[in-house]
């Protein structure tokens, strides 16, 4: 079941030991916009037996909601027919809480696009052209298509200088009339926050339709020379869409609180502490958390006061980031242990955090308070203070010893033997100097990570690009999110090896950052490719099989591997 504006795939599956599979007839689709959306083929071989198969792919797009019989599709082999099942499909009238896919923007659209007769074009808009500094600016990708392609362009995003960047899965896709003629739509959306005020300018965004994918795919997989004989291929397409100004302003200096950290968006602050009531040296965890709308990767660090009698130990943060309704927003937690050190009564401060609300144009300071906390004498000490423990042995038996019954087991415990002989005085003796020296090789670590960025970023590359590959393998029945994460994955992997920002960098960039280091030249080609295929699989209308994406995980693994032993 889908609403009307939705689009269903439609796979077709033939496979025998007949090498020369026909293509299939299919039944009477004249109440869908139909598009091939690919055809795939490969052979299985066992012992005894071959096994040929081809899978065509289509996109059905319905004009109109009501309840759809697809009647089976047939094919002829060998003068024996073959079909396929009925299907039904229930296509419901476009929810009204649903808003409708914006129509293309007209005004400064460059000539050519849309075009009356054009089969192919894209465009690019943004939801504001006069955002703030920090504000959320919704930039939205469409690739209109009129007719069947048989391969997947590739798409080249601009250069994105003076924003953060945030992609906002997962792509749309529905039907458009446009001059008179239906499209099918493709829509990718990212998150833009611009970091610096003045006119920004984002370049035009390239699309590629390679030759091939206009070619009618040949009935027989393996016979690849005879379809070249019969037509001369066209050339490769490449496709360019408007570009976009952005008149970016600055946050207003009037009613600026002096301790405003950059913080733009709409958010929550909440203050809590797990228990009211400890003792002495029973650690007390204070928690805060923001939680909005904004660019929640970049929110600043809380400041918590100096708390008399409490000793302070920061825990960290951890973010919590969601894209839903095409909206970035989440949650961002920051927690510390307090040790209090004194019997009493305390109320802990309240703790501060302001923002630029963009909406209403002003600042805005929140200031929770984690509440009191009573701190009571440790239970530990001794319930009875004034007992006195007493030396039953008179002073003058200083000289007394076990009896010992094993007179062999008294050896090495010779009494006569001098202490510094003793291996377990040497191993205590020793002992601290070695936790020293760990504890200092520890620490100048510690301090390189904070202070030297590019050190850091080497440093923590691999694990980041192994987090990135385990979401996507958790995410393998999304495909859209599985090729973001690994393309993430990969990218940030290089990127931080080679201290060069990710945000906004294109594949041709990333490929000649690669090349300069001299260390990767026979990953190059297969490294380029790679990322073309991540590309394909993140904006590809058709949906990738699970054998498809399993292999490109082991791929990636084996990628990263290999990156990660050029690049040391």
């Amino acid at each position: 079941m889908i609403e009307l504006g939705e689009s269903v795939e439609l796979t077709i599956s033939l496979s025998g030991p007949v090498k020369s599979i026909p293509r299939p007839s299919l039944p009477d689709l004249s109440e869908f916009d139909v598009y091939s959306s690919g055809t795939s083929s490969n052979i299985s071989i066992v012992p005894g037996a071959i096994n040929y198969q081809t899978i065509y792919s289509y996109v059905l797009v319905p004009r109109k909601a009501g309840d759809y019989v697809i009647q089976p599709a047939t094919v002829t082999v060998s003068g024996k027919t073959y079909a396929t099942t009925a299907l039904t499909l229930k296509v419901q009238a476009a929810s009204p809480s649903k808003p409708s896919p914006p129509p293309p923007s007209t005004p400064g659209q460059p000539s050519g696009h849309a075009a009356r007769g054009q089969d192919f074009f894209i465009e690019q808009a943004v939801d504001s052209e006069k955002p703030f500094v920090g504000q959320q600016v919704v930039m939205t990708f469409r690739f209109y298509q009129g007719g069947n392609l048989y391969e997947q362009p590739s798409l080249k995003w601009p250069d994105y200088q003076g924003v953060w960047l945030e992609d906002l899965p997962p792509q749309k896709t529905y039907s458009r009339i446009v001059n008179g003629r239906t499209y099918r739509v493709t829509e990718i959306r990212r998150a833009l926050f611009p970091t610096v005020s003045g006119k920004l300018i984002i370049g035009p965004t390239e699309l590629t339709i390679p030759s091939s994918a206009f070619r009618f795919p040949f009935n027989d997989p393996f016979d690849l020379f005879a379809n070249r004989r019969r037509q001369q291929p066209p050339r490769d397409q490449l496709l360019r869409s408007n570009g976009v100004t952005l008149d970016v302003r600055p946050l207003p200096e009037a009613d600026k609180p002096t301790n405003f950290t950059g913080a733009v968006g709409s958010f929550g602050f909440t203050v809590q502490v797990d228990k009211d009531t400890a003792e002495i040296d029973q650690p007390i965890s204070l928690k805060a958390v923001l939680s909005g709308k904004g660019n929640i990767k970049k929110l600043p660090g809380i400041d918590i006061p100096t708390l008399e009698n409490f000793r302070l130990y920061d825990s960290g943060s951890n973010e919590n980031i969601s894209t839903k309704n095409y909206e970035v927003s989440g949650s961002k937690s920051y927690e510390w242990v307090l040790i209090p050190t004194s019997p009493g009564e305390y109320s802990l401060p309240e703790l501060s955090f302001n923002f630029f609300d963009p909406k209403t144009g002003k600042y805005k300071t929140l200031t929770p308070k984690p509440g009191n906390v009573i701190v009571r004498p440790s239970s530990v000490a001794s319930s009875q203070p004034d007992e006195r423990s007493v030396n039953l042995i008179p002073a003058g038996s200083a000289s007394l010893n076990y009896i010992v019954t094993d007179p062999g087991s008294l050896r090495g415990n010779d009494p006569a033997r001098p202490i510094y002989a003793r291996k377990v005085v040497w191993a205590v003796q020793v002992l601290p100097i070695v936790w020293l020296a760990v504890l200092a090789v520890f620490v100048r670590r510690q301090r390189r990570l904070e202070g030297d960025i590019a050190y850091a970023r080497r440093k923590t590359a691999s694990k980041a690009a192994r987090r990135a590959l385990k979401q996507a393998h958790d995410g393998l029945g999304d495909p859209v999110n599985f090729y973001s994460s690994i393309y993430a994955g990969i990218v940030g992997f290089v990127s931080d090896k080679l201290n060069i920002t990710a945000s906004g960098l294109t594949n041709d960039q990333i490929i000649a950052a690669l090349k300069k280091t001299g260390k990767c030249d026979s990953l190059i080609d297969g490294f380029s490719d790679f990322l073309d295929e991540c590309d394909a699989g993140r904006f590809s209308p058709a949906k990738p099989s699970g054998e498809k994406m399993r292999e490109i995980y082991r791929r990636a693994e084996n990628l990263l591997t290999l990156l990660d032993r050029g690049l040391r």
